[in-house]
């Protein structure tokens, strides 16, 4: 059995107007006409779908069983060729961006792109060194990264103010070892907290690592550690300073810009950092190799 989809849609008509009058109506078409694609419906299915009563077609049995999976079917279908006819082909960016600068990098810049931009973006969130491992292998379009030395396919560098991060505006005591929230070993950040708390002979200890932003995050809100954050990327609740009771100064970070090919979005990241670098903060690698 294979109905025609006009006959369905036919058929959901006059269930739910309950005359073939009302039914064509609806459809644009005569009486005549609808009476026909219910007889060839019934033929189809091979029961009667409607008991004609005074004034009214009251639906038997078989025909609610059909009607409750034709609607689903029509809304499929009307789903399917609206979104056919009304949207544009979209070229697919990648982008990579470890989940600290996601959040608090990225969302400024996607805002000023705006959703009428022509993208379907793919945003891969990860280590540094896997993102960069991805746009050589050429399964990102463009990244931005924090390593300890230029990685390769580097457009442009810039460095970030390094900021502490802690659950309130009051630093941990000075005489007791302080507690960190760090990613794993080979982190730039967690090497800038470290150095600075080993150069002025700070006793400390990584009481939470963790490979994502969300489990740094939740050790830092619940009191139970501090870390480091690109300045203006802390998330709302955490405080940041750059030189808080009892904790140095930290170094500034840098940032790379990885890239295969230009693009509006990358050209608003680049801006967003700018924003908390200052300006004039990146540098162009002329051979964009390391």
């Amino acid at each position: 059995m294979d109905l025609e989809l006009r006959l369905l849609r036919s058929f959901a008509a006059i269930y739910e107007k309950g005359t073939l009058s009302r039914a064509a109506e609806g459809l644009h078409c005569t009486q005549a006409a609808m009476s026909m694609r219910l007889k060839l419906i019934e033929t189809e299915i091979g029961e009667t779908l409607f008991l004609r009563r005074h004034h009214r077609l009251e639906p038997t049995s078989k025909a609610a069983e059909l009607y409750a999976r034709a609607v689903g079917v029509l809304a499929a279908y009307d789903e399917m060729m609206s979104v056919t006819r009304s949207q544009k082909p979209r070229q697919r960016l990648r982008l990579g961006v470890p989940d600290d600068y996601a959040l608090g990098i990225l969302p400024r810049a996607l805002s000023r792109l705006g959703p009428d931009n022509g993208l379907e973006i793919e945003v891969v969130c990860d280590l540094s060194a896997n993102l960069v491992a991805g746009v050589q292998h050429q399964q990102l379009d463009l990244a931005l990264v924090t390593l300890a030395s230029r990685p390769p396919n580097c457009i442009f560098e810039a460095e970030l103010p390094l900021c502490w991060v802690t659950a309130s505006t009051t630093a941990p005591s000075p005489s007791v070892a302080l507690p960190l929230a760090a990613y794993p070993e080979g982190c730039v950040f967690r090497r800038a907290m470290i150095e600075t708390l080993e150069a002025v002979r700070r006793p400390w200890y990584v009481q939470t690592q963790s490979r994502t932003h969300a489990g740094i995050v939740a050790a830092v809100r619940a009191g139970l550690a501090v870390s480091s954050m690109a300045a203006g990327t802390a998330p709302s609740g955490l405080s940041e300073s750059r030189e808080a009771e009892g904790l140095s100064a930290l170094p500034a970070v840098p940032i790379y810009f990885l890239s295969h090919r230009q693009s509006r979005l990358g050209d608003l990241l680049q801006e967003e950092v700018s924003s908390l670098a200052g300006p004039g903060a990146w540098r162009r690698v002329v051979s964009g190799r390391g």
